[in-house]
């Protein structure tokens, strides 16, 4: 499943191969991608247009668009994006292509569709809209704020740090990465926790999330490149190790 830092090379794929280009043609493959934006709206209001700048929000890639407004692209359990060259073959469960003018294509994949592909006109508003949390590695997200918004939940640490609107960019993965560097219990109740341990697992979802992100390492992508150490690498090994032979 994508999270903060595999979208995040998302945005490093529009910022390094799509902006200010101009989009020749926009093809949607599968409309229900789109939920209730209708695909010649999209199309319309991209085709002939620039990306101009890339931003991350959590979960979210957003690319604002040369004639306002911006694209927003939600990859659910198995989206990906990917600049494709003009001789290149479309990627599997391609699902939204954007074509440039003489220079190859940006390509959204989404195998289970679970995602969305859509417009807003204010990041604000979009961020209200989908009711996301303070962004986990937002510079104004500090010891403070993180210890009043998990403070504020009854739960278990885990459930707190997926949750989107207490944190937005956390999911499983990156939440047994923090709480095992942590050393804190995925179980424990938030209210049991001491204060040293808070500021211990604020310093440490950042360090976390940092890491992979100066890596390039996302959730399952290049997740070989995490330092030595992390529970990352063990875990796709452990999750892909063939079963033992029978006696």
């Amino acid at each position: 499943m994508p999270e903060l830092p595999d979208v995040e090379l998302f945005k490093h794929v529009v910022a390094r191969s799509a902006l200010r280009k101009t989009i020749q043609r926009v093809l949607v493959s599968d409309k229900r991608i789109l939920g209730k934006l209708a695909a010649q709206t999209l199309i319309s209001r991209l085709q002939g247009a620039k990306l101009v700048a890339a931003r991350r929000y959590g979960k979210h890639l957003l690319a604002s668009i040369d004639r306002g407004g911006w694209l927003t692209l939600h990859f659910g359990m198995t989206g990906a994006l990917n600049f494709v060259s003009k001789s290149g073959p479309e990627p599997p469960f391609t699902r939204v292509r954007l074509d440039f003018v003489d220079d190859g294509s940006l390509a959204y994949t989404n195998k289970r569709m679970i995602g969305h592909v859509g417009l807003t006109e204010n990041i604000d508003d979009f961020i209200a809209d989908e009711k996301l949390g303070p962004d986990a590695l937002d510079p104004q997200f500090d010891l403070l704020a993180f210890r009043a918004a998990v403070l504020g939940s009854k739960r278990d640490i885990k459930s707190v740090l997926l949750d989107q609107q207490i944190i937005a960019g956390i999911g499983n993965i990156y939440s047994d990465e923090i709480l095992f560097q942590a050393r804190v219990n995925p179980s424990a109740r938030v209210e049991m926790l001491t204060p040293k341990q808070i500021k211990q697992l604020f310093l440490t979802l950042r360090e976390v999330l940092n890491t992979a992100i100066a890596h390039g390492a996302g959730s399952e992508l290049f997740i070989e490149r995490m330092p030595k150490g992390a529970l990352l690498p063990e875990r796709k090994k452990e999750v892909i190790a063939p079963a033992a032979d029978p006696p």
